[in-house]
């Protein structure tokens, strides 16, 4: 069959400012077919195919169904005629265009109902695209098996509702819009059409039966049931927040059996149900849009994803074509990373009463971005490349070769439902990026917003394209309480972007336009620009009722500027709406609507904002309602707006009128009865007139209306007493903060925090996908398989060390062995090696009763993926926050019988833990017990725990075959190494222990990457040594880096920190939060002394060498021999004088004769030309014990403060040695450590020459009144401010802030200040380095109030003489100061002694916790009595040599 037909050029363009760009078809077949000149086609016949590619992929939207005959050319750009085989140019051009992937999401069945989400389903399935190269994704939140039925009674109707789509091409193609619009208009006339869509209907009518009958009895009958085996997974399912993953391909697009009444093919059709899990932070729509692109990844894997919301059906069937016009564009498409669509709605009323068409973000501010890079990314609507979803970055140059084709996966769709389960469990992201690097990013309510800056910020840009037939229509929300909570969340989400490090104007620096950034801004300011709205509403009225001008008088020509900011604004605006197709009454409910949300939403979106910095706060995710009911609609309908629900942001709306109305009641009294009046208040007069004439609809709700839509009666008596008492802002805030705790609860819990890689200099993209490529070479993303490269791996060692089984408990320290041994990775690949620098045979036995134990307990953990793999933790964890959980009840369950089911598994451990604390209570091994193993022999000979041989003893032999675990499967090696010591030798404290640990592991294992940690801090994640691997082995920059530094945190922390433990927060400190990050950039942070990964070469001395690669692939190898012979070769290399005549301790290992081996070992490690990298997971690695008492907390600090001055000072320190060999910048890193003990004098000064002067009536800095007090007053606020906004920034809490604070001035009036005296004495020669081990073992009495957060000063020390003496002296010379301020008549005092009065002030207040020690508290923690008399007699002392 010939047909001519016309073929119009299509004027598609991107809007862009500077950039000439014409994106049509000419640019699409040539990226298909390769590059063709358009106008001599005509000539040649060889072409005639790609020209009706041409045609049929972009044909001119007037032009649309020309197959049917001669078509005149049309009023476009060209015509091109020519005679063409139908059946030929689909052969041509199918197979060569994209497979495109759509999601469509639902989280609840109640407010989302099923019937309107098949509707958009069926919407997308019916696009005008090869069916084969469509995949429909219903990703279901709510798991809802009633959603479940609805999509399965969709695949049944689509194989008779496509075809007809397709046959008489009609649009909508969603069936309820569809039938809706066509009965309507009564479009019956062809009889063939009205008899097909008669049967149809039918059908549909029959498919909406069903499913409103099920979703009214709320269940699904046996008999329907039995129609599929999907819904058997609902079985299992406890809550629609706790459950299984569920993946179903409800039609199989591979199947050529599964084809439509026509007998073509069905798009894909798959519903998926993530799992849930209450102990698991979701991550709202963010979460489930991630779930989606892993898991189509591995059915359909399409280069392009389309995501839609379920309310938003499609309305133009060409939409898919459309999208590929801009991405396919040979010349610009490779840069564009996705399309997007306006977001449109289908039922809003004439004048738009709720401002929701958004015709001015629609229609000029998204056409304006797109000039500048493109438009936001707003969450449904838009077309992705999945690579820049996927986290890739724009390569210039870099083109996407579309003509590969198509491929879907492999295997039957029952494989392929089992293997895509994974990908959508709950534990899938841990040690990933997914939220942070790749997908759609976490931990904020507008996840689109933020997702696609960060994209357009690695380089791509965007298109906008609004095509005359509108591409989606969704329902906007229907009433007043809707709106503004919808807006609330946009508001709050821009501004948390906007204050994150992803905002525009920090982030997009250098990467996006500086006009884009403007843009992002302009929505970032959302609630911030609340407040001047506020002070406009309330304090011109205010001052009006009290008949205060504000504004210039008429007559004055100051009153110009005024009148012409007004009418400019208002006239712009208005010819802006207009232009937009907007409605002269539309525009003023726009100013209405524009007034509510600044009032109301952009107000609250603040204060929840600030609430969350504060850790008052968490994010929340508001689903809008798609369920309306009739009354409201059809007051809807009238345009009439809906007030019939009790909300705070009513109760505000309300007063805001009110108080307006009073104020220009009283204002319109002042210009009648006082002519002057006029002239003074008639801009204020004008404010109110406005706002009273915008708030109309609220004066007719409070008491002229009748129906439900009214305002409640409490709010309109609350509103108007509070408007009569003007009360004003405050009475905002208290409606506010009422209904925001009020509301608290019915929120959800955020449980993760983005996983970053905080870089300054260093382009390092981390994932799990660079392991495998520097093993086995590029691999498709998700295409991976454990087994492929496991054999490649490295042998890693891991080292735990601990000196004293008194106050390093062994049940903590085998708790720490089981956690690491426990690791997910090869068992034969890893070796723990245990270091007993206390030579305690209790500690000997525990570590056997530990290789017993690991036979079940390691196969436990693996078998039911658990977490933390510390069996204390674990166990606690359970009993404390899920015991009654349903996941663990179900584990107990079904697991009663097993040989290591948990009840089972813990009553090992509790005889295990019995065994050892019985045998720790008499400090000795029965006989009995030291026949279980040759090793107890060893003790035999040892003299004391400063006085003993080398004991080397290899528990398990991870090379023996019969080294199993109760599954079967090979157990770690395990070692207890206790070198040897003697009293003439020096052993060098953990230095020391750390070398011989690098020695022996040598020589037994001699694993590639070493890890070391505390004895005290177990592993919490049992996916780090993973984790660490993806930077030692990245492709990239992995052989620049020595060691892989995790942060040191803590699992007690109470939470405000009162000890300020954790370094600035509970879980992530500033110090390991702010400053780590910050060296990172730099060549990498300072090595901690535990949770850190070491390269073994680099411990053992040996320099970087540019262009050197480690061979990861040559293996693993152990050493040979018995497990005798390597227990009595190793002896030697643990020997006190091994080390005599070598570089160990000087060139090699850890460095000696420094409290801090660790960090001057990372730091010399770093001039030998190596970097180094922070990693801080979303599940943090390792989590330790922190100091409970305030005197450990300070011993602690001083030893790092001495160790750092003496780094400062050796020939290591960062300003000498590092000259040359690191950054600048990573030296002055290095400095802020190094010049903690002495910035202890500057302290000291500060906190007691002021007080003295005080005392004295000595002025030390300048008057108040002078302009010299500016400078002080803005260092003060400034820096204040600034360790505020960051402590806050980095997940702090106010109390936790001045906690902080408190430490601040402890550790720099004690600690830092011990510790500079030492190292002065040591640098004399008076005195020698020692090392205090933080004890781990708390009194009962203690660790309550240490709960309580009651600090601790239960010890006699001369560190609490120094603070509670400085803490009397400031309180005896505030007083004395106040004194002398109160009874000066000329005032002068005041003035001149203002800045040592706050000084003192601040200090007392610092140390009301101190007083309370001294002077208040009866427990066991006050203060001692003799050193409480020792210290007010210093403090008097001091004041008394001030004073004479």
């Amino acid at each position: 069959m010939g047909v001519q037909i016309s073929l119009h050029a299509r004027d598609r363009k991107l809007i862009k400012i500077g950039l000439d760009s014409v994106i049509c078809s000419r640019g699409l077949v040539q990226s298909l077919l390769g590059p063709h000149p358009l106008c001599p086609l005509e000539s040649n016949p060889s072409h005639h195919l790609q020209i009706k590619t041409l045609a049929k992929i972009v044909d001119c939207p007037s032009h649309r169904g020309m197959f049917s005959g001669s078509i005149a050319p049309g009023p476009c750009d060209m015509a091109i005629c020519l005679e063409l085989n139908e059946h030929e140019v689909l052969v041509v051009y199918e197979d060569k265009l994209p497979g495109v992937d759509v999601f469509v999401c639902t989280a609840d069945p109640t407010i989302e109902p099923p019937l309107m989400v098949i509707n958009t389903v069926l919407s997308v399935m019916a696009y005008d695209y090869p069916p084969e190269k469509l995949t429909v994704y219903l990703s279901d939140d709510g798991c809802s098996e009633q959603t479940f039925y609805a999509l399965l009674e969709a695949s049944r109707f689509s194989k008779d509702w496509l075809p007809f789509c397709k046959k008489l091409s009609i649009e909508p193609r969603s069936p309820a819009a569809y039938f809706s619009n066509i009965f309507d208009k009564h479009d019956n006339d062809h009889p063939s059409k009205s008899k097909e869509l008669l049967s149809i209907k039918k059908l549909y009518e029959q498919m909406v039966c069903r499913i409103e009958t099920a979703m009214k009895l709320g269940r699904t009958s046996n008999e329907i049931r039995s129609q599929h085996k999907g819904f058997a997974e609902w079985d299992s399912v406890q809550s629609p927040s706790d459950h299984q993953t569920i993946v179903q391909i409800l039609i199989d697009g591979r199947d050529s059996e599964v084809v439509e009444s026509e007998g073509c093919t069905l798009p894909t059709l798959v519903y998926l149900s993530r799992e849930k899990r209450p102990k698991y932070h979701h991550n709202f729509k963010a979460g489930a849009m991630n779930s989606l692109i892993r898991v189509s990844s591995n059915i359909s894997n399409a280069p392009i994803i389309l995501n839609l919301d379920c309310d938003m059906y499609s309305n133009n069937s060409e939409s898919v074509r459309d999208a590929l016009c801009f991405l396919m564009d040979e010349e610009e498409g490779q840069e564009i990373a996705f399309v997007q669509y306006p977001q449109c709605f289908v039922n809003v009323t004439k004048d738009d009463i709720y401002g929701s068409s958004l015709f001015v973000g629609m229609k000029v501010e998204f056409p304006g971005m797109d000039g500048y890079g493109g438009p936001a990314y707003i969450g449904t609507g838009c077309f992705h490349r999945r690579e820049a979803l996927c986290g890739k970055k724009y390569v210039e140059g870099d083109k996407f070769e579309w003509n590969k084709g198509f491929e879907r996966k492999e295997g039957s769709a029952g494989k392929l439902e089992e293997t895509s389960k994974i990908f959508a469990n709950c534990s899938y992201e841990h040690g990933t990026q997914w939220g942070v690097e790749m997908g759609l990013k976490y931990n904020c309510p507008v996840e689109d917003v933020i997702t696609g800056l960060s994209i357009q910020c690695r380089g791509w840009k965007s298109a906008y394209f609004n095509p005359p037939r509108k591409a989606f229509l969704g329902i906007p929300p229907v009433t007043l309480d809707q709106t503004l909570v919808q807006h609330k969340r946009w508001s709050e989400g821009d501004f948390q972007v906007l204050l994150s490090k992803y905002g525009s104007l920090t982030c997009g620096i250098g990467k996006i336009n500086p006009a884009l950034q403007m843009g992002y801004a302009m929505y970032g300011l959302w609630a911030p620009c609340s407040l001047p709205t506020l002070c406009f509403l309330i304090v011109p009225p205010l001052c009006l009722l009290k008949g205060m001008p504000l504004f210039p008088k008429v007559s004055s020509l100051w009153f110009l500027p005024y009148a012409y900011v007004i009418g400019a604004a208002k006239s712009y605006s208005l010819i802006e709406f207009l232009t937009s197709g907007g409605t002269l009454k539309g525009w003023w409910n726009e100013q209405r609507m524009w007034l509510f949300k600044r009032t109301t939403s952009y107000l609250f979106g603040f204060m929840d904002t600030m609430l969350k910095l504060l850790g008052f706060s968490e994010t929340a995710f508001d689903i809008t309602a798609k369920v309306v009911d009739p009354d409201v609609c059809k007051r809807y309908e009238q345009e009439m707006m809906e007030f019939g629900t009790s909300s705070p942001m009513f109760t505000i709306i309300a007063t805001l009128a009110m108080l307006n109305l009073f104020s220009l009641a009283r204002g319109l009294k002042w210009l009648f009865t006082e002519g002057l009046a006029f002239e003074a208040l008639f801009l204020q007069v004008l404010i109110s007139s406005i706002v009273v004439a915008v708030n109309l609809p609220v004066y007719q709700a409070m008491f002229f209306r009748r129906d439900r839509g009214r305002m409640p009666t409490t709010i309109t008596v609350k509103s108007t007493v509070t408007s009569e008492e003007s009360n004003g802002l405050s009475i905002v805030f208290k409606f506010y903060i009422r209904g925001h705790f009020c509301n608290m609860g019915l929120q959800d819990d955020l449980c993760s925090r983005e996983r970053r890689f905080n870089e300054m200099d260093m382009d390092l993209v981390v994932r799990r996908r660079a392991v495998v490529q520097s093993l086995l070479g590029p691999q498709p993303i998700f295409s991976l398989e454990p087994h492929t490269f496991e054999n490649k791996l490295p042998g890693v060692d891991i080292f735990v060390c601990t000196a004293d089984p008194t106050i390093e408990p062994p049940l903590m320290v085998i708790n720490t062995v089981l956690s690491l041994m426990a690791y997910d990775y090869p068992p034969e690949k890893l070796s723990v090696y245990l270091s007993d620098d206390g030579g305690s045979v209790l500690t000997f036995y525990a570590l056997l009763e530990a290789s017993h134990f690991s036979k079940h307990w390691l196969p436990f953990c693996k078998k039911f993926n658990i977490e933390p793999r510390s069996p204390a933790a674990y166990f606690a964890s359970i009993s404390d926050s899920i015991s009654q959980s349903t996941e663990f009840l179900s584990i107990k369950m079904r697991h009663t019988n097993s040989s290591y089911g948990s009840s089972s598994i813990q009553k090992l451990y509790d005889e295990m833990k019995h065994r050892i604390e019985t045998a720790t209570k008499f400090g000795r091994i029965s006989n009995e017990i030291g026949a279980q193993h040759k090793g107890f022999s060893e003790w035999d000979s040892v003299s004391s725990p400063r006085d003993h041989q080398t004991i080397v003893q290899i528990l398990v032999d991870g090379r023996d075959p019969r080294a199993l675990d109760t599954e079967g499967s090979p157990l770690p090696t395990l070692v207890y190494l206790s070198r040897e010591k003697r009293p003439n030798h020096h052993h060098n404290f953990k230095a020391g222990s750390m070398n011989a640990l690098i020695r022996v592991s040598g020589n037994i294992s001699n694993g590639s990457i070493i890890l070391n940690v505390d004895c005290d801090m177990y592993s919490n994640n049992s996916k780090s040594v993973r984790d660490a691997l993806c930077f030692l082995m990245d492709e990239e920059k992995g052989h620049e880096l020595a060691y892989v530094q995790y942060p040191q945190c803590f699992n007690n922390v109470t939470k405000n920190d009162i000890y300020g433990s954790s370094l600035r927060i509970i879980r992530e400190a500033s110090l390991l939060y702010v400053d780590f990050p910050g060296l990172d950039g730099y060549g990498g942070p300072a090595y901690v002394g535990t949770g850190c990964f070491h390269r073994r070469e680099t411990l053992c001395g040996k320099k970087y060498v540019e262009g050197h690669k480690f061979e990861w692939k040559r293996g693993f190898v152990r050493r040979e021999g018995t497990v005798s012979e390597l227990e009595e070769t190793s002896k030697c290399l643990a020997d006190c004088s091994y080390e005599k005549g070598t570089q160990w301790g000087n060139e090699m290992g850890l460095l000696y004769g420094c409290p801090v081996e660790d960090v001057i070992t990372g730091l010399s490690i770093q001039c030998q030309g190596w970097k180094s990298a922070y990693f801080r997971p979303e599940k943090i690695g390792f989590l330790g014990v922190p100091p409970n008492t305030l005197a450990d907390a300070l011993v602690q600090h001083k030893r790092w403060s001495e160790g750092d001055f003496q780094i400062l000072l050796s020939k290591y320190g960062p300003l000498t040695y590092g000259i040359g060999r690191i950054n600048v910048a990573l030296q002055m890193g290095y400095c802020v450590y190094t010049l903690w003990a002495p910035t202890s004098l500057a302290t000291l000064y500060f906190l007691i020459v002021p007080p003295l002067c005080l005392l004295k009536g000595i002025p030390l800095f300048p008057k108040v009144s002078s302009l010299w007090f500016l400078p002080f007053v803005y260092v003060i606020v400034a820096e204040n401010l600034h360790s505020l906004f960051e402590f806050l920034w980095s997940g702090g809490t106010l109390q936790g802030w001045w906690n902080e604070q408190r430490m601040w001035m402890f550790k720099r009036e004690s600690s830092y200040f011990f510790g500079f005296i030492d190292t002065v004495f040591k640098q004399l020669g008076l005195s020698n380095s020692a090392f205090d081990i933080s004890s781990k073992v708390v009194d009962p009495d203690v660790s309550q109030r240490y709960e309580k957060e009651i600090i601790e000063f239960g010890t006699s020390t001369p560190m609490f003489t120094i603070i509670a003496t400085l803490a009397m002296h400031n309180l005896f010379s505030l007083v004395g100061g106040l004194k002398r301020v109160v009874t000066d008549v000329e005032g002068w005092a005041f003035e001149s002694l203002f800045l040592q009065l706050l000084l003192s002030s601040v200090v007392v207040l610092i140390n009301l916790p101190v007083y309370q020690g001294l002077f208040f508290r009866k427990d066991k923690g006050r203060m001692p009595a003799s050193l409480s008399f020792k210290s007010t007699v210093l403090a008097i002392l001091l004041c008394f040599i001030s004073l004479y």
